[in-house]
């Protein structure tokens, strides 16, 4: 019979860590699992949006025209593609992905906990997966990534991943998925590609994009074809042959593509928001049309100023106009010239800015800016009028989702250029103007203005900025006369020109009073 006392201390020394490993690995499974049911518990779809224009309208919600660089994202299905395309993509990221039989769960763990995830070549789901929530930086993102991997597969077939992240994926050339990437870089659909340019697409796809030049890259895929008995040795001999310069289109410069409303004016306002829409937002929401934008125009005081320089340019010898009308925060309402170049001019190149401005000089009160245009013109007219207040110009109110709401509301700041006491002396320097119009809807018809008309008899040219309470007014006109040396003919030109600049200016702050 064996003693009792030593059968306990046997039983004592038996080793725990068998246990202590299954406790873990269970804890691990159930760990693993619950990680795969809450972290993946949204199946990755990312909602494949057809390119949108970004729309701009006016501050009272009236559309004024549209952004749009090219068809930048096309979905197309793996049926609508060329044949060699799919499979040389195929070839280029993972010729076993669509096996049905295939399964790479546990690799993709193993990667995620061991840290190694970051230099193991993801798969075509991981590749779609990471199109919304980016590279995993981290073993908790690789385990989420793992995660919305299984949750993704289980939800849809590979053939359903594939397409959609052939729709999506950014192939360079501010184009989103093969259809649109064919037609920015061959001119063509990707039904129609060549055995050479399905190489260098796939080419790209595997390089993510960058910088998708190099010959050597396309004939590593064509070589990979080959191999696979997908292309012929003749059909690789002939497409090794292709350059890159007789493959691809030339890039063209990128510029807007505006739809607009015409006649009115319109191109250079709308370019600035571009531009600003560009600085704030970055290209891609530009160009997938994920922001529009409320500017500080008026449709119809654009409108009617359009009407009144056209009209004048009509019937008198004017030969070029520009005119901009902002209000009392320097917003922009209306921004009009029968030439786009015009806005750009410099006034001061040939006369000094005392005499653009009509106000004494000083440097010891402010530095006027090396150049003048006509915008500049009237902004510091609306210094001086707004008691020495300089106002940020401002083109744009708000701007919004494609969904409506909004995004960014941007206030006017402004800086007090001069003091009150200065202002003021520099206002009464200015001229005094009483416009009469009828249709302003004022109960006397009489806006009263303060401003500077110049006559430059040289340059066939004249100019007025001056502001009343709730506008200010800048513009410049040239006229065409016949060559003239009589100091008589002189002075009746110089008449026109004086008598042109303030008929209009009367007519321009008569319609931006109107809806006084």
């Amino acid at each position: 019979m064996a003693d009792p006392v030593m059968a306990e201390t046997k039983a004592a020394g038996t080793p725990v860590w068998p246990a202590v490993f299954y406790l873990v690995l269970v804890g691990l499974i159930l760990g693993f699992t619950i990680l795969v049911r809450t972290a993946g518990a949204t199946v990755v779809a990312l909602e494949l949006k057809r390119d949108a224009d970004a729309i701009v309208y006016d501050r009272h919600g009236v559309e004024l025209g549209r952004f749009h660089l090219e068809p930048n994202m096309l979905p197309v299905t793996l049926e609508q593609m060329s044949p060699i395309l799919v499979d040389a993509i195929l070839i280029a990221l993972d010729s076993d992905y669509l096996d049905p039989e295939k399964t790479e769960t546990w690799p993709l763990l193993v990667s995620a906990l061991d840290g190694s995830f970051s230099s193991v070549t993801p798969s075509i789901t991981q590749l779609y997966v990471r199109l919304q929530n980016g590279v995993p930086r981290t073993r908790m993102d690789a385990l989420r990534e793992v995660s919305s991997v299984i949750r993704l597969e289980r939800a849809q077939p590979k053939e359903a991943t594939f397409e959609e992240y052939l729709s999506r994926v950014p192939l360079g050339r501010n184009s989103y998925g093969v259809e649109a990437a064919s037609l920015a870089w061959y001119g063509r659909r990707s039904s129609k590609l060549t055995i050479s340019q399905a190489a260098h697409l796939a080419s790209l796809i595997s390089n993510g994009a960058a910088p998708g030049t190099d010959e050597a890259d396309r004939d590593d895929v064509l070589l990979a074809l080959n191999k696979a008995g997908l292309i012929t040795d003749g059909e690789l001999a002939a497409q090794q042959q292709v350059t890159l310069a007789g493959l691809l289109n030339p890039i063209e410069a990128a510029s807007p593509k505006n739809q607009m409303v015409s006649g009115i004016g319109l191109r250079v306002p709308l370019q600035k928001i571009y531009r600003n829409l560009l600085d704030s937002y970055g290209r891609d929401a530009v160009l997938r049309g994920d922001i529009e934008a409320i500017s500080t125009i008026d449709f119809d005081l654009q409108t009617r100023v359009a009407g009144v320089v056209r009209d004048a340019m009509s019937k008198t010898a004017i030969q070029e106009a520009a005119v901009v009308v902002f209000d009392d925060r320097n917003q922009i309402r209306a921004a009009y010239g029968s030439e786009d170049r015009l806005f750009d001019r410099d006034l001061a190149q040939d006369r000094t800015a005392s005499d653009l401005f009509g106000v004494e000089h000083r440097s010891e009160l402010f530095s006027w800016p090396d150049e003048i245009t006509v915008v500049q013109l009237g902004e510091y007219h609306s210094v001086f009028a707004r008691n020495g207040r300089r106002y940020e110009t401002a083109i744009l109110l708000e701007t919004r989702d494609r969904s409506g709401e909004t995004v960014d509301r941007f206030s006017h700041d402004f800086s007090e250029l001069v003091d009150t006491t200065t202002a003021l002396r520099l206002t009464q320097q200015l001229d005094d103007f009483l416009f009469t119009n009828q249709t302003a809807g004022l109960t006397d018809g009489e806006i009263p203005v303060k401003g500077k008309l110049g006559i430059d008899s040289e340059q066939r040219m004249a100019w007025f900025g001056g502001a009343s309470s709730r506008f200010t007014v800048s513009l410049w006109i040239t006229a065409q006369f016949d060559s003239t040396s009589s100091e008589k003919e002189n002075n009746a030109n110089n008449l026109f020109l004086e008598r042109e600049a303030q008929w209009l200016t009367r007519k321009i702050f008569g319609e931006a009073h109107k809806e006084m």
